[in-house]
């Protein structure tokens, strides 16, 4: 990258990180003198006016959340076509090295770094924040063990675009809650699910979903259920692991109702029930852990570090003795059913008389007698079998004819009835309402394709509708909690922006976007005014004249305009370039670029004048 010093304040240091919308470098800020992060957008996006300014008013939104685990934002501006945003920089590592290094991670571990990162979603869920893409990479841990999240609502969420964009990298798509993989929006619950997602990647060392595309691992998230974490780690607790179950729920309903919960959940796992129809007991049906994953536990230091073995307590030693009194118990009580069995098969040998069976008794289940049995003189109300010794044989029943399920789903409903015709299949159809769908396509079945069945089975399948719309009020001038309270009983989300207005009040909503007919489950965007405010221009490097005019069509009042030396301004920024700056040129105000403040407020500007001062 050429340009070294960002708007003559943030010299670039080194490159410290790579995703798919931005690249990271370390930087000081030559103005206040302190290490910063700076994210540079890559050119794709900077060349994006829509997706520009929904940045820039992310990264304004974002800067508002001060929280100690939430990376602060302190600038987002531009420079000659570079677009980027300053944040606080943390020495330390991401969460993604951490577990690459050292997962499975001791529980108390992971559960620490589990209640730091809940506390920073539900303190920017309260805000009205949705991160959307939460993940390892985003988190960050400094040396002392404190966790920040990075790129609170400036990432850009699934969404927002196609999961075959090149921006879109498998990082991302693994952590992605079921509803945003089917293009639905994300809301609280979300994160929550990815934190979940987060959680067993950190007890397991491994994801619960992989593919070879982003399109195959999203429709995993969307229908296969995660393998038990047990399966991978034998050593936790089954509570454990129907918390992990739990906050990767496909349904948002049936996850915790906050990201603190679950993590109260997972520091008092101990009191939680252990759900036994939901968690299968590990080592059943799962595959044994490697030798290398076992010595990887062993080896393991800090985060993944297996605690030694201790001596028994005399509490231990009267549990040993418990479980071994409960064991002899059980085994007699065992022995005895199986003796009183085995008495029973054994009697007609001792010679007791058993009677012979009639044809009823034969249809109706009753034994027949064994050899060497003796069989008593019939009863002379009832009628002696012409046959007593034969037993009839049941008729076999004729072994139905299989077919396979036919593949469904995007099929129309038409060519879903003639696929099932073929096989006999009878086809049960729910229609119901779907956003990403189109009407008349079949997008869910039941059994799969290839599960064989005998001919004449139901086959249910769930064809699209389409997306419901219901129509929005118009909400301008209310208040902002009357907005939500709306939205919300429409089934509608919905996401808060602030902007200046000489005519709306603080805190009453200017507009709404979209407006009357609305697609259910959408995210309305709520513009919320903060009253007679304006933005300061970025009059950077621009000629102090025309600088001086926009400043004042802004609303803002010029208070004085200042020539300054080159020999000067190098003695409050040694990095500047007397050469190539434009002479004339801005090269300071008293009100920050790019900010909100009270229209009439005074700013005093300076500039580059060749001439001064020699």
């Amino acid at each position: 990258m050429q340009t070294k010093v960002l708007n003559g304040r943030y010299r670039l240091e080194e490159l410290i990180g790579e995703g798919g919308m931005a690249v990271v470098y370390r930087a000081y800020d030559l103005a206040l003198n302190r290490p910063v992060a700076v994210k540079i957008l890559r050119a794709q996006y900077g060349s994006d006016a829509n997706f520009l300014r929904r940045f820039e008013r992310e990264a304004q939104a974002a800067a508002r959340l001060v929280h100690p685990n939430i990376v602060n934002v302190y600038d987002v501006g531009r420079d000659d076509g570079v677009h980027y945003i300053v944040m606080e920089y943390v020495r330390g590592q991401t969460l993604k090295h951490l577990i690459l290094r050292h997962a499975p991670f001791r529980l108390e571990h992971a559960a620490h770094i589990v209640g730091q990162v809940a506390a920073a979603l539900d303190y920017a869920h309260r805000q009205g924040l949705v991160h959307r893409d939460i993940k390892p990479q985003n988190i960050l841990v400094d040396d002392q063990g404190v966790a920040k999240v990075t790129d609170f609502g400036i990432a850009k969420g699934l969404t927002d675009v196609s999961l075959t964009e090149a921006g879109v990298g498998m990082g991302t798509v693994h952590y992605v809650s079921p509803e945003q993989a089917r293009g639905e929006a994300a809301t609280p619950a979300s994160d929550i699910y990815a934190l979940g997602v987060v959680l067993y990647e950190m007890l397991t060392g491994r994801l619960p979903f992989d593919a070879d595309n982003p399109i195959g691992l999203a429709m995993q998230h969307v229908n296969a259920p995660p393998p038990p974490p047990r399966q991978f780690n034998p050593d936790l607790p089954p509570q454990v692991e129907a918390i992990v179950l739990r906050a990767l729920a496909k349904d948002p309903a049936q996850r915790y109702p906050s990201a603190g919960a679950l993590a109260e959940a997972l520091a008092h796992w101990r009191e939680q029930p252990i759900s036994v129809a939901r968690i299968p007991p590990a080592g059943r049906g799962t595959s044994e852990p490697t030798r290398a994953s076992s010595a990887r536990r062993r080896s393991a230091r800090g985060y993944g570090a297996t605690p030694p073995p201790r001596a028994l307590t005399r509490g231990d030693e009267l549990g040993c003795a418990t479980w071994l009194i409960g064991s002899t118990i059980l085994i007699g009580i065992v022995a005895l059913v199986f003796l009183a069995f085995r008495m029973v098969d054994l009697s007609p040998l001792a010679g007791e008389p058993q009677p012979s069976p009639t044809p009823t008794d034969v249809l109706a289940g009753a034994t027949t007698p064994a050899p060497g049995s003796v069989s008593p003189v019939p009863s002379p109300t009832r009628a002696p079998s012409p046959t007593p010794s034969a037993t009839p044989s049941p008729t076999p029943s004729p072994t139905p004819e299989m077919a396979l399920v036919p593949q469904l789903l995007g099929s129309t409903l038409e060519q879903a009835r003639a696929a099932a015709a073929v096989g006999d299949f009878q086809l049960v159809v729910e229609e119901v309402f779907d956003v990403v769908t189109p009407a008349g396509v079949v997008f869910r079945q039941d059994p799969q394709a290839g599960t064989p069945l005998p001919k004449g089975s139901e086959i249910k399948v769930t064809v699209s509708k389409g997306p419901e719309f219901v129509t929005l009020p118009n909400l301008t001038g209310q208040p902002f909690t009357e907005a939500i309270r709306k939205i919300q009983e429409l089934g509608l989300n919905y996401e808060r922006v602030e902007e200046p207005s000489r005519d709306v009040a603080e805190g009453l909503v200017i507009r709404t976007e979209p407006s009357g007919q609305v697609r259910s489950g959408q995210t309305v965007t709520i513009y919320v005014s903060v009253g007679d405010q304006v933005r300061v221009p970025d009059v950077f490097r621009m000629p102090y004249q025309q600088a001086r005019q926009q400043l004042e069509q802004a609303g803002l009042v010029v208070r004085s305009v200042t020539p300054q030396s080159c020999q000067y301004i190098r003695s409050q920024d040694p990095s500047f370039d007397c050469q190539s700056f434009p002479d004339g040129g801005v090269v300071s105000g008293t009100l920050q670029w790019n900010t909100w403040v009270p229209r009439g407020s005074v700013i005093d500007i300076a500039y580059y004048d060749r001439d001064a001062g020699g």
